[in-house]
């Protein structure tokens, strides 16, 4: 799909970040003509998506794939595409030159001392798993990580065994509809979480109550892990609450939500505007307070966090690029 001029020089354009926004945002500035590459830190593209097991029946016209198989499918479309893929790549630092071009140099075994000069940037960094701070906080945790788990792909994995009883820590959405996954599969599933009402959708809870009569789900409101400890004979794990009582599990999973992926020291060069929680301010055309640098996907969104909305802003960010670069507001520039 191609709207405006064509730009008559080769423009790179960066794009930290291999998940949906990042890929869709590749794929529209490639079609435009231009030169976007992926810096990815893993060493597969996907982000969060391909770290998910679970079905997404909320991707129009992918119905019956999982979040993960969406990941792959877009994947493979950027390969088709011939976009340039840095995997196992992460930017070391970057700054801006006197002619108002953006230079980052890159890190990575493959890269070292690779630097790319560029008139546009996206941000497209997305989100990882809260609850590191926890692991930290409460004893034994980091020691009993192959019954601690955090965030929720483990519980959806095929060869998975969560045995008979799952304890659940947070009360937002994933809290509750995986442990409604997991009491229809016959586990025992246990929600504690630290405020008095879950911060979940009524529906998702509604479908947890419904197996409460049947003792295959709990909820434990205003409570909170002080203490956690292994069972005798590694039988499992006990859990010592804050008002002196325990639970006994299995397994425990950590479901605390989501933190924006912009803590890397590299984006202290270009200090864009964030939120309270860390989220990327952008504008209507994801473009972040530094001039020429976008944001795109849940890095820059913590309201409507999904494949779908990133994917979106992808397409958004990389409209707008081309556009400037189109009416000549951008340059073209080598790097690499």
């Amino acid at each position: 799909m191609m709207e405006g001029a064509a730009p008559r020089m080769t423009m790179i354009v960066p794009i930290v970040g291999g998940g949906p926004a990042g890929m869709s945002c590749a794929l529209w500035l490639a079609n435009y003509g231009l030169a976007p590459v992926i810096i990815e830190r893993s060493t597969a593209l996907g982000g969060m998506a391909h770290a998910s097991p679970y079905p997404n029946e909320w991707l129009l016209g992918r119905p019956g794939e999982t979040a993960r198989e969406n990941a792959e499918a877009f994947a493979r479309h950027v390969r088709r595409a011939g976009i340039e893929v840095l995997s196992a790549t992460r930017p070391q630092r970057i700054r801006r030159e006197r002619d108002h071009t953006l230079t980052l140099e890159l890190a990575s075994s493959a890269a070292a001392g690779r630097s790319l000069s560029c008139r546009a940037l996206v941000i497209a960094t997305g989100t990882r798993f809260r609850g590191e701070d926890w692991l930290e906080r409460v004893g034994d945790a980091r020691r009993l990580a192959h019954r601690v788990h955090l965030g929720p792909p483990w519980a959806g994995e095929p060869g998975a065994d969560p045995g008979s009883h799952v304890a659940v820590i947070g009360g937002g959405d994933n809290a509750f509809d995986i442990s409604r996954m997991l009491a229809e599969r016959g586990v025992r599933a246990t929600v504690v979480m630290r405020s008095p009402k879950p911060r979940a959708q009524a529906l998702l809870v509604e479908r947890l109550r419904r197996h409460e009569a049947s003792g295959t789900a709990r909820v434990v409101a205003g409570r909170t892990v002080a203490a956690l400890e292994e069972q005798e004979e590694g039988r499992g794990l006990r859990l010592r609450l804050d008002d002196g009582t325990q639970i006994d599990a299995d397994h425990l999973l950590l479901l605390l939500g989501y933190q924006p992926n912009t803590d890397d020291p590299w984006l202290g060069g270009l200090a864009p505007a964030m939120d309270a929680h860390g989220y990327l301010e952008v504008d209507r055309n994801m473009e972040t307070s530094c001039r020429g640098v976008f944001a795109a996907g849940d890095v820059a969104n913590p309201a409507h966090p999904c494949i779908a909305t990133a994917i979106a802003s992808g397409t958004i960010a990389a409209r707008q690029i081309q556009r400037r670069f189109a009416q000549g507001r951008m340059h073209g520039a080598a790097g690499g």
